[in-house]
């Protein structure tokens, strides 16, 4: 599951990134939606690798108390 989420993650922030650099180059109404679709896939992609992150650094903290 945490393997799947990575993937997922990875995948869209990197085609985020891709399609915030593409709509900066596009003029128009296209372009600005391009942009706008591309920060939000960025972020959410983002904070799933955040999140599995945070998840695995808690895990490793918690078995080192033990």
């Amino acid at each position: 599951m945490e393997k799947t989420l990575s993937i997922i993650g990875c995948a869209l922030w990197i085609a985020g990134l891709a399609a915030t650099i593409i709509g900066l180059n596009i003029s128009g109404n296209a372009g600005q939606w391009t942009t706008i679709i591309g920060n939000i896939a960025f972020l959410v992609g983002l904070g799933i690798v955040g999140a599995i992150w945070l998840r695995k650094k808690k895990g490793e903290k918690e078995k080192e108390k033990e």
